[in-house]
């Protein structure tokens, strides 16, 4: 199965490891970060990092929109915080490597950036639930560290 990072275009000097671009961390009104941010330049393309079929395409947040592809044994993720513009549809099917979207901008004086969820796939419906606190997400969200360390490390050969 070929992987792709998601963010050719990725500024590293913004670890998705730290506050507040890491999964865990706190948001206002005790909600807890659901994905890992990577900073981008505006515009950059975003990759799905597997063939996969998308779940899900629509609205997302401060007016940015998701793509959810379901990945198969990678699991589903959600890249959220992308540009409208060309945006794969819902039911589409996608290959490793293909341009989903474009790093959109939520305004407000934060940076440029695609937030990348993972979920293991064992749910099923919408992967946000407003009601299942403090991620606001459904039960399979895994930490999505380990999946973008993984893919990290394939792309600048370093995996052991």
């Amino acid at each position: 199965m070929n992987k792709y990072w998601p963010v050719p275009d990725w500024i590293s000097t913004y670890s998705y490891k730290q506050n507040p671009r890491n999964f865990g961390s706190k948001r206002a009104g005790g909600r807890v970060h659901a994905g890992c941010d990577l900073y981008a330049p505006l515009g950059a393309p975003v990759l799905a990092i597997a063939d996969g079929r998308v779940l899900e395409s629509r609205d997302f947040y401060l007016g940015t929109f998701q793509v959810t592809i379901d990945h198969g044994a990678l699991g589903v993720v959600r890249y959220g915080e992308v540009s409208p513009d060309d945006i794969p549809r819902t039911g589409a099917v996608v290959e490793a490597g293909q341009q989903i979207g474009k790093i959109g901008h939520l305004g407000r004086g934060l940076h440029p950036m695609l937030h990348i969820e993972h979920f293991s796939g064992t749910a099923t419906g919408s992967v946000t639930n407003s009601n299942n606190p403090p991620y606001s997400r459904r039960s399979d969200l895994q930490d999505c560290t380990k999946l973008l360390d993984s893919l990290l490390c394939l792309r600048d050969k370093t995996c052991k």
